[in-house]
C-alpha cells in the first residue's frame, strides 16, 4: 500500500512539472510549424524516455521521506527546462538587439529541433544525473 501511494505521489509530481512546462510553454508562445498528427506521435515518442526518467527519480526521490531531496528534484527538474525554454524563445526571436541580431535555426520549422531534439535530449541528461546524485549521495545515508 506504501508504494501504490508514493507511486501515485511520484505520478502527481510529474504531471505538476509536465503541466507547468506546458503553461510556460503557452506563455513564450512556442509553438511548431506545421503541427499535425504525425508530430504529435513523434513527440510522444521522442518525450517517452525523459517522462519516464523523471517518473523514475521523482520515485526514488519521494522515498527518501526528506522535503530537502523532493525539492531538489522539482527544482532542478524545473529550472533547467525554463532556462532551456527560454533560450529558446531568445533564439527564434528575430528582432533586433544591442547585441545584433540573434540566429535562428532556420532549416526545420521554428520550434522543431528545440522541442523534438534540444529538450527531450537536455531533460534525460538532468535526470540522468539526478539519477547518479541519488545513487552516490542519497544510498548512503
Amino acid at each position: 500500500m506504501k508504494s501504490f501511494k508514493t507511486g501515485l505521489q511520484a505520478i502527481l509530481y510529474v504531471l505538476l512539472v509536465v503541466g507547468l512546462h506546458l503553461i510556460l510553454i503557452y506563455f513564450l508562445k512556442i509553438r511548431i510549424e506545421g503541427w499535425g498528427t504525425a508530430l504529435l506521435n513523434i513527440s510522444f515518442k521522442v518525450y517517452f524516455i525523459p517522462l519516464l526518467l523523471c517518473l523514475i527519480n521523482s520515485f526514488l526521490f519521494i522515498r527518501t521521506q526528506r522535503i530537502k531531496y523532493n525539492a531538489i528534484w522539482f527544482l532542478v527538474t524545473m529550472l533547467s527546462s525554463l532556462l532551456l525554454l527560454l533560450f529558446f524563445n531568445a533564439i527564434q526571436d528575430d528582432s533586433d538587439s544591442e547585441y545584433g541580431v540573434v540566429v535562428s535555426i532556420e532549416w526545420f520549422p521554428k520550434y522543431q529541433v528545440e522541442m523534438l531534439f534540444l529538450l527531450p535530449w537536455s531533460i534525460s541528461i538532468i535526470q540522468f544525473i539526478l539519477t547518479l546524485y541519488y545513487l552516490i549521495k542519497i544510498r548512503k545515508i
